[in-house]
């Protein structure tokens, strides 16, 4: 079998000066805070704060070659453009190593769009997370209609957060419904999408024949699996889409275990994956890394 070097799709760096000065960040940004507070009792699920190095250095630990800067669905233009800067700085120093996906907030509007206008020529490869439910728009928005149109233009792909519409209340749990989605996407065969976190669940629906030629274009994460479906469910969805149309990515630094381990971590849910998805080398090698390549 050729070598393959592991690519995680999507992962959540944010500057230091935020983390280092969360208080003062969290009070200009509801859902970042709300998102990022640690649990009162030290238990459950929290996100972590490492920064690029540490990062880059956990990843190597556990045999990950790249990562993909996902953004952030920021309600604060400053800290957008914070996050953006230093994604792009990141990407120039470890350009090998790191990918970047663009942050903004479709309600922004024309400022959106600007913003996508600074960042498209700073290394880029793509936009998002989107995330409607933190922001408060669906997918039948003008502005957020106006984003994807911009992307389409530009070919760059869009990764947006679906959330599952079942199970437990969590924060950040997002219940957007995602009705419009396969229509929008039948009408924009050429739009590159990454629909994260198993798509909601969507993969089921793009059983229907009505729609089944048409998401070509679509891939879907696995972020945040361990949270939110058995490890069987990896299974499923190759089942229903092919193993070409999944991508690895892990939510990172999220505690994806978070009764097993309290830290940074990439290698639990790379064990669960090698030991209980039962993917064949073949497929190992497409989803872990080699899908996202040759849709980027």
């Amino acid at each position: 079998m050729k070598q393959f070097k592991i690519w995680d799709s999507h992962v959540h760096l944010f500057p230091p000066e935020i983390y280092r000065n969360w208080d003062r960040y969290a009070v200009r940004d509801e859902t970042f805070a709300n998102l990022t507070r640690k649990p009162a009792n030290g238990k459950g699920t929290e996100e972590a704060w490492v920064d690029i190095e540490e990062s880059l250095a956990c990843a190597q630990e556990a045999g990950v070659h790249g990562l993909v800067m996902q953004g952030w669905y920021w309600n604060d233009a400053g800290m957008m453009r914070l996050h953006n800067d230093y994604m792009a700085e990141a990407v120039h120093k470890y350009p090998d190593r790191l990918k970047g996906f663009i942050s903004v907030n479709p309600k922004f509007g024309e400022e959106a769009l600007a913003e996508l206008e600074r960042c498209k020529d700073m290394g880029f490869s793509g936009i998002g997370e989107l995330g409607p439910g933190g922001n408060g728009y669906d997918f039948e928005d003008q502005d957020f209609l106006a984003v994807l149109d911009w992307a389409r233009v530009h070919d760059m792909p869009v990764c947006i957060h679906c959330g599952e519409p079942v199970g437990h209340k969590y924060p950040g749990k997002d219940m957007t419904s995602l009705a419009p989605l396969p229509e929008l996407i039948k009408k924009s065969p050429d739009l590159k999408l990454i629909l994260a976190h198993m798509g909601g669940g969507l993969p089921f629906y793009e059983m229907n024949p009505r729609y089944r030629k048409a998401f070509g274009n679509v891939r879907y994460d696995m972020a945040a699996n361990p949270l939110l479906y058995d490890i069987r469910s990896i299974r499923a969805v190759i089942a229903m889409v092919g193993p070409e149309r999944l991508l690895y990515g892990s939510d990172f630094p999220l505690l994806l275990y978070p009764s097993k381990c309290r830290r940074a971590d990439f290698t639990l849910f790379l064990e669960d994956i090698r030991k209980n998805a039962g993917l064949t080398a073949e497929e190992e090698s497409r989803i872990m890394g080699d899908n996202l390549l040759e849709f980027l």
